[in-house]
């Protein structure tokens, strides 16, 4: 008989207790028990997450396992999926965000006939009072395999939407950098980067929670954690830079620049919370060190709008956009 798995979902859990329940509840089919593996990658919580992650180890032991490790951020929780998967392909989901079950039974289905390198899906932001359907694709059919030479428009890649082959992330040694948040990003441009063949699924498999004040997304935690978002920053500056050094598809550049430059430009909206002058001194810092890292991606930056009018008349005109990005954040609250 064979037993090989088709996904590895790799859960990042870090004092989930609340919401884990629900984010394997979604997986727990018996339709698909067999064909993938759930890792509940435990980054040394101290609630009770284990024993939520326990419960369905009992319930489906062939398909969920229980991996507890040292605290090491969202990072780690993921170089300890890729280490562990034996599905053949990878997807990341984190421990307080779920999936829509019927959907995947069907992505399921739809995988064991595929061989693409990289598989997208959309998403589903989930907000408390309201849901936002988000397609990040154009130009491409579903069902039907491209390559980066194709003409098509991945507007970015986002963790909520990737699948990748397992094989390719262990045969290029794809390691993301640990304790720290917002490496998504840095994941998701590796998996983009080591791909060359992409499928499209036009399904809403991902249930994104959003509008916590207590997930790293959240404002107010980001200023908190602005030296984090610096030091992903600052690696995207590098990985964008050795990939272009290395050669990338036409298509394959504008996808991982499209995803890239949305860091950077996270990183600089975080400045500008701010008063003004400590905004700028912030922001004129940091854009300086992307220069000193390469000059390639500081170049390339300037193809961002957004980049482009802090950059202009010198810094001259982060005061007028700190106003207009506060009024923007009270108007939609991101």
């Amino acid at each position: 008989m064979n037993n090989a798995k088709i996904l590895t979902i790799s859960v990042a859990a870090y004092n989930v207790e609340k919401t884990l329940d629900k984010t394997l509840e979604s997986c727990n089919d018996p339709r698909i028990r067999s064909d993938i593996e759930v890792l509940v990658v435990d980054d040394g919580s101290k609630d009770n997450t284990k024993e939520v992650a326990k419960k369905y180890e009992k319930i489906a032991p062939n398909t969920f396992k229980y991996v507890q490790k040292e605290n090491g951020g969202h990072g780690s929780t993921i170089n300890k999926g890729i280490e562990l998967a034996s599905g053949k392909y990878f997807k990341v989901i984190d421990g307080d965000d779920w999936v829509d079950t019927n959907a995947l039974v069907k992505f399921v289905d739809k995988l064991k006939r595929l061989d693409s390198d990289m598989v997208l899906t959309n998403h589903v932001e989930v907000y408390p009072n309201r849901t936002n359907k988000v397609s990040l694709i154009k130009r491409m059919n579903a069902n039907k395999e491209y390559t980066w030479d194709n003409k098509i428009d991945i507007k970015r890649v986002v963790l909520h939407t990737l699948t990748v082959k397992t094989e390719l992330l262990k045969k290029n040694n794809v390691h993301i950098t640990e304790n720290c948040f917002y490496v998504d990003v840095e994941y998701v441009v590796w998996a983009t980067y080591v791909s060359k063949t992409i499928t499209y699924l036009d399904t809403y498999l991902y249930m994104y929670r959003l509008g916590n004040c207590n997930q790293s997304v959240d404002k107010n935690n980001m200023l908190k954690n602005i030296e984090m978002q610096e030091k992903v920053s600052y690696q995207l500056v590098r990985l964008y830079d050795r990939f272009t050094e290395n050669g990338m598809k036409i298509n394959q550049d504008s996808t991982i620049f499209n995803t890239f430059k949305r860091s950077i430009g996270s990183t600089m909206r975080t400045y500008l919370l701010l008063n003004t002058r400590e905004a700028k001194k912030k922001i004129t810092d940091f854009d300086q060190k992307i220069y000193n890292i390469s000059e390639v991606s500081y170049r390339r930056l300037n193809d961002d709008k957004f980049v482009r009018l802090i950059r202009s008349n010198n810094y001259a005109m982060i005061p007028l956009v700190k106003i207009l990005y506060r009024i923007w954040v009270l108007k939609y609250g991101y």
